[in-house]
């Protein structure tokens, strides 16, 4: 029997990657979530349209969302980005165009934990209080002014510390609803995002040179007699000192030596700047740490396998315990990550780039570097607001 309950179509528009998955996985949920709220029914669909920025960098999500509801003849459209949004200082989650409906999730300011999770209850409020507020179901498809009216309502905290407010965002006047995040806690969490969609972990595979710089360092220090003695009289204080000191010189190198590091002259892009920064470094920083884990448990293995007990501890003139070999495998790896951080100056300059940034993060950076070579150094204090890539 055909369920007589009128259908709203719901159309999701994705960023290639991790916003595709979110979105694959939505159009599966959604329709029973809001359905489960009363929203009646529902059919949510993956729109196949890219998601692309303008002349000026900014995205033009209303124009977008309009051109996809007029094709496809859905009720609404909800983007999901991976470009970090901010409204002044404060990063911004989620907006709208509610005579439009059309709404807009950026997924770094959602932080990098549970992020599907946000991203499902940021949708759902768009939907249900802003793109089709209480009782105004009726009108799906319908641009009127009564939406935008009630969609300008402050509205209280959500479960992810945001706050809505209204404005416009970037050049897209008719932007009425903004979730923002306020504070401290805001720009960290969307720090923490910008690093998940940075995606720390491809990192290791472009740092072969890197790494077998670092796997031969590595053997020479457990083949070398000298090292097991030094290793083990070294103590953990001292253990952790050089590891440090490891990790950090192979960062910072690594930074330097791939040209990651952004500077620019213009003041309105300086706190732009130093979150690029900050994510760069924790980005990189957390790729050397897999690579030092993973030649760490090699190291152990390899010593493990080719230093016998005996002989060990006849080097060590007492008897040999487990943690000798660990502590030979850490000073090891250590000294091997001091050789990778000169491997990897061998290493593809553009696959670092790759793996150190994602795409929204490349497109910004070509973008700034553009607009900084035309005028010579000058931006206008508009580039430093309203939509990054």
């Amino acid at each position: 029997m055909t369920d007589p309950t009128p259908c709203t179509v719901l159309d999701l528009v994705a960023d290639p990657g991790v916003a595709t998955e979110l979105a694959h996985r939505l159009a599966r949920e959604l329709p029973d979530v809001l359905r489960g709220r009363g929203e009646g029914r529902w059919e949510v669909r993956v729109a196949d349209e890219p998601i692309v920025l303008d002349e000026r960098g900014a995205l033009p999500a209303l124009s977008i969302g309009d051109r996809v509801r007029d094709r496809d003849g859905a009720d609404a459209v909800v983007l999901l980005t991976d470009l970090p949004r901010r409204a002044d200082t404060d990063p911004v989650v989620a907006d709208a165009g509610t005579a439009h409906r059309v709404g807009l999730v950026s997924l770094p300011a959602l932080g990098a934990l549970d992020q599907y999770r946000r991203c499902r209850d940021t949708v759902v409020r768009l939907v249900t209080r802003h793109l089709f507020p209480a009782g105004d179901r009726a009108g799906a498809g319908e641009r009127s002014d009564a939406g935008r009216a009630g969609a300008l309502t402050r509205l209280g905290q959500d479960t992810g510390g945001g706050r809505d407010g209204s404005g416009s965002a970037g050049v897209e006047d008719d932007v009425d609803v903004r979730l923002a995040l306020p504070g401290l806690r805001g720009r960290l969490r969307l720090l923490a995002g910008l690093v998940r969609a940075n995606r720390p972990w491809r990192l290791v595979p472009s740092l072969s040179p890197a790494i077998a710089a670092a796997a031969a360092g590595a053997a020479f220090g457990i083949f070398y007699s000298n090292i097991w003695e030094l290793a083990t009289a070294l103590g953990t204080g001292r253990q952790v000192t050089v590891m440090l000191v490891a990790l950090t010189g192979m960062t910072a190198w690594l930074i330097l030596d791939n040209g990651l590091w952004e500077s620019r002259r213009a003041r309105s892009l300086r706190e732009e700047m130093l979150l690029s920064n900050l994510s760069t470094v924790i980005t990189v920083a957390c790729g050397v740490l897999a690579m030092f884990a993973l030649l760490f448990v090699l190291a152990l293995v390899a010593a493990v396998l080719v230093v016998p007990p005996d002989y060990l501890g006849q080097k060590l003139m007492r008897p040999a315990g487990p943690d000798d070999w660990v502590m030979i495998a850490w000073l090891s790896t250590s000294m091997g990550t001091v050789a990778g951080a000169l491997g990897s100056g061998f290493a593809d300059d553009d696959a670092v780039r790759r793996a150190a940034y994602s795409r929204r993060e490349r497109e910004r950076r070509a973008r700034l570097d553009d607009a900084e070579h035309d005028s010579g150094g000058r931006s206008g204090d508009g580039s430093g607001r309203g939509d990054r890539g």
